[in-house]
């Protein structure tokens, strides 16, 4: 099972997701500032974490970082509304997945959980590469 860390001063911006996340069986969890997601994330395991862009103790990008050192493999993705480029520009070399509006909807984690799959795809086909078998 996928769990989810949404990370947002107001519940309501994530509202959306948490309702498509549960329609599709996955735990979402929330949270209001980046130092509760640090500490959730010393607590519990979370394969992804979605984070506004602008939080009221850090910026989004910085909670990213943070949570780098702490679990290097855990997935980000960072609602922004900064331009493609912009993004792209801000967030480089953070290995975040992908950019959601400031308010995402169900379309959103559709795509989200469609780019999930393509790495566990890529990621199976790595292992075989490598003399794994089935």
């Amino acid at each position: 099972m996928i769990n989810i860390l949404l990370v947002s001063p107001e519940k309501s911006t994530f509202k959306e997701l948490e309702t498509a996340f549960q329609e599709k069986k996955i735990t979402a969890k929330w949270t209001d500032s980046a130092q509760n997601a640090l500490l959730m994330f010393s607590k519990e395991k979370f394969d992804l974490f979605i984070t506004h862009e602008h939080l009221t103790d850090m910026t989004g990008r910085e909670l990213i970082e943070k949570a780098l050192v702490k679990n290097a493999m855990m997935n980000s993705v960072a609602a922004s509304t900064l331009s493609h480029d912009d993004f792209h520009k801000a967030y480089e070399g953070l290995g975040v997945l992908m950019q959601f509006p400031p308010a995402p909807g169900k379309e959103h984690v559709q795509n989200l959980l469609n780019h999930l799959n393509r790495i566990t795809l890529i990621a199976g086909q790595q292992d075989k590469s490598r003399g794994e078998q089935d």
